[in-house]
């Protein structure tokens, strides 16, 4: 089956599965103590904190590289990705996503609250990304540090199995760093072509939605 085709289907199975199951989306939950919208300037960027994927089909090295590259893409050097080192990380892409996540969806916005080791992590890793991005000429401030991290993911999720999709939930969530605080969250269940070629052109539209949701713009 050639690429054209590959996508005509997925495209196709694609529009099917939406028609059977829907997109559902959580409504924007915000912490009053801050003002929407949010903004990300060329001398206040934003980071994007290395992205864990779970459940999505492809090369999940290539499908991260392709959602950060997106989301810089759409706002220049307002936003920095981090994604390049996933490896500094570790796990804390995965945990920070799932207490973000987790306090949200009970109205706690505080990083703290999910576990004194989750906001230490972060802070090292903040640390360690940051002087990672000074070095390799990303940030040319010596003295920059992050306000804002913008922190993504993506989790399997359940559903009635459609034969070419794959159902997903993605979630994000702004934190200021320096209060250790969510700013802004919000899921949504998506479904996805299962094929590599499909994964890498919708993923980065989808995620990119969810940033503008956060920042208050949309």
């Amino acid at each position: 089956m050639n690429a054209y085709l590959k996508k005509t289907v997925a495209t196709i199975s694609l529009a099917a599965s939406l028609a059977l199951t829907g997109c559902v989306s959580t409504e924007l939950k915000t912490n009053n103590k801050y003002e929407l919208p949010v903004e990300f300037t060329t001398t206040n960027p934003a980071m994007i904190f290395p992205v864990s994927l779970h459940g999505v089909p492809g090369n999940d090295t290539e499908v991260g590289l392709a959602i950060t590259a997106g989301v810089a893409g759409k706002y220049g050097a307002s936003v920095i990705s981090a994604q390049q080192l996933y490896s500094v990380v570790g796990n804390l892409s995965w945990t920070l996503g799932e207490s973000i996540r987790r306090g949200a969806n009970k109205g706690d916005y505080q990083i703290n609250y999910y576990g004194e080791q989750i906001a230490t992590d972060l802070q090292y890793s903040m640390d360690k990304l940051t002087k990672a991005l000074k070095s390799s000429g990303a940030i040319k401030d010596k003295d920059f540090s992050f306000e804002n991290v913008i922190v993504l993911h993506v989790d399997s999720t359940g559903g009635i199995p459609v034969p070419g999709v794959r159902r997903v939930t993605a979630f994000g969530g702004i934190i200021n760093v320096k209060n250790l605080e969510v700013i802004s969250y919000i899921e949504k269940d998506l479904v996805l072509g299962n094929d590599q070629d499909a994964i890498l052109a919708q993923m980065p539209l989808e995620m990119n939605a969810i940033v503008e949701e956060l920042t208050g713009k949309k």
